[in-house]
């Protein structure tokens, strides 16, 4: 199993679905969520890391302290484990585009994408050639954004983490990371027709044979139906019905597949804790 914390030197591609401003808790979470969901995403990590600033990290759940350093490699592990790209850059500038941005780095590579995601804890000054200057002022923090989803006035701009004016904490960031990537997805699905009750998407896993039966259908035919607009086309409808059934089954996990799953999780710390 490969595991690696090592950063890219460069994009491997010249899009991506989502760009991802900052390789903090915030921004490795949001990372993880987009890469699981299917998303091709890149997380651009360069710079001084909010994380970073504490001696040790004493108050995340699950670690009764751990190196800054270290809980951030072992994040950026997951985040490329999932498939997220993370490379050594810094984004200088984000500018709007037709259906998107045009991202340019400090070290001059330029790649497009339909969302960005900025999670830089301290500095947001890219986002400042935004709507013709209008959006956002040099120097400024918080970002303005709806708090909760991190989302934007500008279609597609999201703020994860201390940068949306939430509380400066890691646990908190990373959480809210997550969040505004479930925010993400749920908007792409909107644009693709989804309505609201079922363009949330859920990543979690349940014993094999929990759904499926006749009881299972009936009851996700009761709810569904309950939630369909009245404008909306029939063979639309029963063509996102099979989608959501599809996706829940697919979340089912099997005794062998969750062992393998749990173990691979330790390999990660057991291989992180050779390493070093």
């Amino acid at each position: 199993m490969e595991f690696t914390t090592e950063k890219a030197t460069a994009p491997r591609a010249d899009a991506y679905d989502v760009v991802i401003v900052g390789g903090g808790a915030s921004g490795l979470a949001a990372g993880v969520f987009v890469a699981r969901y299917g998303l091709d995403a890149v997380i651009f990590d360069r710079g001084q890391s909010a994380t970073c600033q504490c001696y040790t990290l004493e108050n995340y759940l699950g670690f009764l302290g751990i190196d800054p350093a270290a809980f951030l490699e072992l994040g950026r592990a997951h985040a490329q484990f999932e498939g997220c790209a993370v490379v050594d850059d810094m984004v200088s500038t984000v500018e709007g585009v037709d259906d998107g941005f045009r991202v340019e780095t400090q070290d001059g590579k330029t790649v497009t994408t339909d969302s960005v995601i900025a999670a830089s804890a301290y500095n947001a000054d890219y986002l400042c050639d935004l709507d013709d200057g209008r959006f956002h002022d040099e120097g400024d923090h918080p970002v303005d954004c709806d708090e909760a989803t991190g989302r934007t006035e500008i279609d597609g701009l999201y703020v994860a983490g201390w940068l949306s004016g939430g509380p400066h904490q890691v646990l908190i960031s990373a959480g809210h990371g997550a969040r505004v990537a479930k925010a993400l997805v749920a908007d792409r699905r909107a644009g693709e027709g989804y309505w609201e009750e079922v363009a949330a998407y859920w990543d979690w896993c349940v014993e094999d044979g929990t759904y499926g039966d006749d009881e299972w259908h009936r009851h996700v035919d009761e709810w569904f139906d309950g939630t369909v607009p009245d404008d909306c086309n029939e063979a639309f409808v029963e063509a996102v019905r099979e989608e959501v059934k599809s996706e829940r089954l697919a979340i089912q996990q099997t005794e062998a597949e969750r062992r393998r799953r749990i173990e691979r999780g330790k390999e990660l710390l057991r291989w992180y804790l050779d390493e070093r």
